[in-house]
């Protein structure tokens, strides 16, 4: 099909509202794991409580992802991401007005409930703009906004703590700029190509084998009896449990080192600066070198994630220089198979009809069971056992997820034609 320069410029506008929306929804998220040792200060709170209120909001997390995939398809993804965004804005900034530890994990659940329409929303909007021997490449960049989030949520509370700044600051300065880009989106995301007029993607440029826009339920039985979807969800509980816990303890793991809180908090950030190389890198590389396999370049990354994290594990005298470029190579390893497989991954299993849908479940059943090990499991045994303990116990899970990667492979090849 034709691309007029009036498709190409909305694909564009789309592109970054996409992108920087999804920025602005960390922004909202970070904010609480990178001021964690701030946080059990001011509320007198020790690591497993903390853990407890990271347990409970991603579970809250996982049940919008369940219930948003759904609506996404069923309604729409713009109209999920628009309803994401500015609830995060509203939740995330009333943290900042009630400062006890029932207040917080009751409005940080809410928050995450209603984070979760932003990437079901994201990936249900890019299937419709983008074709197949695109998305790959499309989504590892939209990806980028998680990973900028993570950095720029992390910086942001940094300064603010730098400079004197509480925990109402750190909630309500980024609730306000949320809240703004919020309201751009409104105008400058658009659902598909149909609504500037344009015709929507043909089957042939969507991969399909059939025209398969309009989710019915025969599509999630389909879905749900997939081999490639089934290894997905294993992928995906084990690689969110991984990040979840370098997302929870990173800056706890640079205080516990010595460095001092705002440098913690920078420090953190070093994880998702790595992780972005990675994204572009694993998108780019499936589309073009491996036609649209996933998984060739997932195996790859997550062997050097295994490799950073056992070296966490044994250095017995670890110094924050070395940890610090430990952080960037588990980040390198992990982020990029994390974001291809959640979102690429997601689209290529349950096609334009249920993409949404696939990836609510994939990453609602990611951070169902991801916070009992990556949050919960690995506060448990920082403050019982120990860090070394706790990073052995997740080199082994990127060990499995090197074996999981193989048997999507399996599941998803595709006959050369």
């Amino acid at each position: 099909m034709e691309r007029t320069g009036h498709f190409v410029r909305w694909r564009w506008i789309v592109f970054w509202t996409l992108l920087v929306g999804y920025v602005a929804y960390y922004l909202c998220r970070v904010n609480l794991s990178a001021s964690s040792e701030l946080v059990m200060r001011e509320l007198g709170i020790d690591r497993e409580a903390f853990g407890l209120v990271s347990a409970a909001s991603t579970w809250a997390y996982a049940v919008g992802k369940f219930s948003h995939g759904f609506l996404a398809d069923r309604y729409g993804g713009r109209a999920m991401f628009l309803l994401g965004i500015f609830g995060a804005a509203v939740f995330s900034g009333a943290c900042g007005v009630f400062g006890s530890l029932g207040a917080l994990v009751t409005l940080w659940s809410l928050n995450r409930f209603a984070q979760a329409g932003g990437w079901v929303g994201t990936v249900q909007v890019a299937a419709q703009w983008y074709r197949r021997d695109e998305v790959g490449t499309a989504m590892s960049m939209i990806s980028l906004s998680y990973l900028v989030g993570d950095v720029a949520g992390r910086g942001l509370a940094a300064t603010l703590v730098a400079q004197g700044g509480g925990l109402s600051t750190v909630f309500l300065v980024p609730a306000s700029i949320t809240l703004v880009l919020a309201l751009v989106s409104v105008f400058t995301l658009k659902a598909s190509p149909s609504r500037i007029g344009e015709p929507e993607l043909n089957v042939a440029e969507a991969g399909e084998a059939r025209d398969e826009r309009g989710f019915g339920w025969a599509d999630l039985r389909a879905l749900l009896s997939s081999r490639g979807f089934g290894v997905l969800c294993i992928l995906s509980v084990l690689l969110t449990a991984i990040r979840l816990a370098f997302q929870d303890w990173s800056a706890a793991y640079f205080t516990h080192l010595g460095v001092d809180l705002a440098g913690s908090m920078w420090d953190s950030a070093i994880f998702p600066t790595a992780g972005a190389v990675a994204t572009i890198l694993a998108g780019v590389v499936s589309d073009r070198v491996h036609a649209g396999q996933r998984a060739p370049i997932c195996m790859m990354l997550l062997g050097i994630l295994a490799c950073g994290l056992v070296a966490f594990a044994v250095v017995d005298d670890m110094t924050p220089t070395t940890a610090r470029w430990l952080m960037g190579v588990c980040g390198f390893g992990l982020l990029g198979p994390y974001s291809l497989l959640g979102g690429a991954g997601s689209i290529d299993v349950g096609g334009r009809r249920a993409a949404a849908v696939a990836a609510g479940l994939v990453d609602g059943i990611g951070y169902l069971l991801g916070p009992l090990f990556g949050s919960l499991g690995v506060a448990s045994l920082i403050q019982r056992v120990g860090w070394q303990a706790a990073f052995t116990a997740l080199s082994a899970a990127a060990g499995v997820s090197v074996i999981a990667a193989w048997f999507f492979l399996k599941a998803t090849r595709r006959p050369a034609r």
